[in-house]
């Protein structure tokens, strides 16, 4: 799927950045997803970010077949 530049640059969207699709009752609603390495700072006490996101990565590749 190719996002307008336009659109890119006023909602910060790179290649590689998660986002989601919501339906509404008028039409999909594209929304990037927050970067859970944003929030490592916060998980530190309770794990290892990196295992974490190794984790939740493993999990959502499961949930998708």
């Amino acid at each position: 799927m190719t996002i307008p530049v336009e659109y890119r640059r006023k909602y910060n969207l790179s290649e590689g950045t998660a986002i989601a699709f919501e339906e509404t009752e008028k039409g999909l609603v594209i929304k990037p997803l927050p970067d859970i390495t944003d929030s490592a700072g916060s998980l530190a006490r309770y794990a290892d970010p990196k295992d974490l996101l190794t984790d939740l990565l493993k999990t959502r590749e499961e949930s998708f077949r």
